[in-house]
């Protein structure tokens, strides 16, 4: 019997016990078509989470007060600190702005809407690349004159106003310190990011920028948490970052080790690549989990129709069947059960990873490559698994067969 004649006796004994033999791959199928959801979603999140960072700014650093439980107030930030930083500088940064922010509602009539006030200078613009729409951002006037002004999300303009054209109107700004007015100078528009559409609650405060030497109005201090800056695109990032913080340690005196930090968007995207990478092993591990159940169920049944052909195993080898050709027979057989698996597995997959990232807004990413790898693998299985049932039935002694009832 040569190769193609026995995978056309390996069809037909399968195709002779259909719901066995489908029963046998629902293992194989759940394991690969949840290794090839895992792959789809982590390598499109992946994408996803590369393009909301580029969003922020590859150049972008953000110095602050490592976490201490009694920080003590003269070593926060300060606007000189910022003037020291552009002087020294110049050349090696674009802009830097304090950043002190607070949540609160912001109110107009009845309509009011979850927030969080950011102070900031008029450099913060070309920091954070907003895209004004309306009206005009922070400028350095506004900023040194203390003024109650504002710029605003269009989206929250739209939930408070109805409208996006609001310019000079006024809005209340309540936190749990004070309750002020402010005029509305600008609107600006921030595209629907991957993240605001994993949050289920529906709720996104949007951000309000209001002018830093403002914030003591609204209950805060003269001082920051942290800055903004943004390194000249020539520049080593690191570099002028670890400079920054040599400035601030000398000009607060502290030299306490991390005292102040500063991370980079290619920092933080590292690390939640790596917790990203930390959950695919994990979860994969799980899906690795289910191929073998699967495997074990392909020897079982295998095992089971060993011993119910044993008869028939007996006439073959009665009639000149070879021992090799019993073992490539049910090698096959256990193949083709567990690369048929793995190709519906592959397909509903793909199905199902396209869906969940349709309804989260990220890419689904499965390379030819991949789909390759796993209805490979699955095949590996189904032989790994088979050998052993394949094995027994070459084994078998011709005339013992044939006694067999």
């Amino acid at each position: 019997m040569n190769f193609l004649e026995s995978i056309k006796v390996a069809m037909a004994s399968l195709w002779a016990n259909k719901m066995r033999s489908f029963l046998t791959m629902l293992g194989i199928i759940i394991g690969i078509s949840s290794v090839i959801t895992i792959v789809a979603l982590g390598q499109g999140s992946q994408a996803a989470i590369s393009k909301e960072f580029e969003k922020f700014g590859a150049n972008r650093v953000r110095l602050q007060m490592n976490w201490r439980e009694n920080p003590r107030y003269e070593d926060r930030f300060d606007d000189s600190d910022v003037e020291a930083i552009k002087r020294v500088f110049k050349e090696d940064i674009k802009a830097v702005s304090p950043r002190a922010s607070l949540s609160a509602k912001a109110t107009k009539g009845r309509e009011e809407a979850s927030i969080y006030i950011n102070g900031v200078n008029s450099d913060y613009k070309n920091i954070d690349n907003l895209q004004m729409i309306k009206g005009r951002f922070l400028t350095e006037s506004g900023v040194k004159g203390k003024r109650n002004i504002a710029v605003i999300d269009k989206e929250l303009a739209m939930k408070i106003f109805k409208r996006s054209n609001v310019i000079g109107e006024k809005i209340i700004l309540d936190t749990n310190w004070s309750k002020l007015s402010y005029t509305i100078i600008g609107v600006y528009e921030t595209p629907a990011s991957t993240f605001d559409k994993l949050n289920m609650s529906g709720d996104n405060p949007t951000h309000v920028y209001i002018p830093c030497t403002n914030m003591k109005k609204l209950g805060m201090g003269g001082r920051y948490y942290s800055l903004d800056i943004n390194v000249a695109q020539d520049k080593n990032v690191n570099k002028v970052k670890e400079n920054i913080i040599k400035l601030i340690e000398r000009r607060h005196r502290n030299s306490e080790e991390d005292y102040y930090i500063a991370y980079t968007a290619q920092q933080e995207k590292q690390l939640l690549d790596k917790i990203m990478g930390t959950l695919s092993t994990v979860v994969g591990a799980i899906a690795a989990i289910s191929l073998l159940v699967g495997g074990i169920g392909v020897m079982n049944i295998m095992l089971v129709s060993v011993t119910e052909r044993t008869r028939e195993i007996g006439i073959r080898k009665a009639i000149g069947a070879t021992r090799r050709a019993i073992l490539i027979q049910f090698l096959i057989e256990a193949m083709i059960i567990s690369g048929t698996g793995g190709i519906i597995g592959t397909i509903l997959g793909q199905t199902i990873s396209s869906i969940i990232a349709l309804s989260i807004g990220i890419p689904p990413s499965v390379s030819i490559i991949t789909v390759i790898i796993a209805v490979t693998f699955s095949c590996i299985v189904g032989i790994f698994f088979g050998i052993y049932p394949a094995n027994k039935a070459a084994k078998l002694d011709p005339i013992d067969a044939l006694r067999y009832e």
